[in-house]
């Protein structure tokens, strides 16, 4: 219990202030509905309501796009939430600084919530029936965690986390896969249908925001050959998912709803001709004491990428989830 309350004291600000309010916000809705010994299939006379949104209800109280995201209906889920938010998204803020963590939990937490609420609104108009706006709660963290397994996939893809005194262990880079695989079907199996959409969805938009939009420097997302959207699935379809990643990313290029890989490496060659000011604070890519760790970058790293950084980046991660963890060695492969 003591190192427990302890490690709670060495936790960024962020990640406090999150931890804070979920556990506010979940414990308070199920006061609520306790005391008023309402249903929550019940929307007329749920409680929640309120503060978890239902998309037929949005009009009606709009803030629920806010908190929705931070509300577990269950307790299990909210100890399952706050322990991944204490050790991922720890991890995840301080590698990125807290205004990047803050910029990536906003688009988890209301992104996904607004797609998740136009598919059920989609399936209401197939249906020929309103019901479904009303009946479904887009509620929990679950859009955030998922996209928490892309965040580590990025920093540190072939960290192995080893669990039970080594007895079993995975790859971080087949956490996604197995997370969006295991997780849709305990939340079908538990009839939530706004969870199975918050999963699928906060994985694919994490996704996109870290690899085309979150800014480091000059250079906006992660275009190296470790990262694409293919390396997410198993290889014998990744034939199939690249020619299709690469047409549905040729499109948006011509839409110009992202740039184009020749205006990425325009921005790498820009960031690293810049002059580092010798007053300046170190990069959001690990504590310092990792700053070492760029020596280790070898030329015969299995990521392919013309962002010189990238490597440097995903090794001062790899150290530091190793550290974190206490395994006593970094698990790459």
């Amino acid at each position: 219990m003591a190192s427990v309350v302890a490690h709670m004291r060495t936790l960024p600000p962020a990640t406090k202030a999150v931890m804070a309010a979920a556990s506010v916000l979940s414990l308070g809705t199920m006061l609520l509905r306790y005391r008023s010994a309402a249903d929550s299939s019940d929307w007329t006379t749920d409680p929640g309501r309120y503060l978890q949104l239902r998309p037929g209800l949005l009009l009606s109280y709009p803030w629920t796009l806010l908190t929705t995201s931070l509300i577990e209906s269950s307790v299990l889920l909210l100890v399952y939430g706050l322990c991944v938010l204490a050790t991922v998204g720890s991890f995840l803020e301080q590698q990125w600084g807290t205004r990047g963590y803050v910029y990536f939990l906003g688009v988890l937490a209301i992104a996904p919530t607004i797609t998740a609420s136009l598919a059920v609104l989609i399936l209401s108009i197939v249906k020929g029936s309103s019901d479904v706006l009303y009946s479904t709660m887009v509620s929990g963290m679950a859009g955030v965690l998922a996209g928490f397994t892309v965040g580590l996939k990025q920093l540190a893809p072939d960290y192995t986390v080893k669990l039970f005194r080594g007895a079993f262990g995975f790859r971080v880079n087949d956490l996604p896969g197995f997370y969006t695989l295991v997780f849709p079907i305990v939340f079908t199996l538990m009839g939530d249908l706004g969870g199975v959409l918050l999963v699928n969805i906060g994985f694919f938009e994490a996704f996109v925001y870290l690899r085309f939009y979150k800014r480091t420097g000059t250079v906006r997302g992660d275009r190296s050959e470790a990262f694409a959207f293919s390396t997410f699935f198993p290889e014998f379809v990744q034939p199939v998912i690249r020619r299709i990643s690469t047409a549905v990313y040729s499109a948006a290029v011509a839409c110009k709803v992202i740039t184009s890989e020749e205006g990425y490496q325009q921005a790498i060659d820009l960031e690293a001709a810049r002059p580092v000011h010798p007053d300046a604070e170190p990069a959001a890519s690990g504590p310092a004491q990792f700053a070492d760790l760029e020596a280790v970058v070898s030329t015969d790293s299995p990521t392919q990428t013309e962002d010189p950084d990238a490597d440097r980046r995903r090794a001062l991660a790899t150290k530091a989830l190793d550290m974190r963890l206490g395994s006593g060695t970094s698990g790459a492969n």
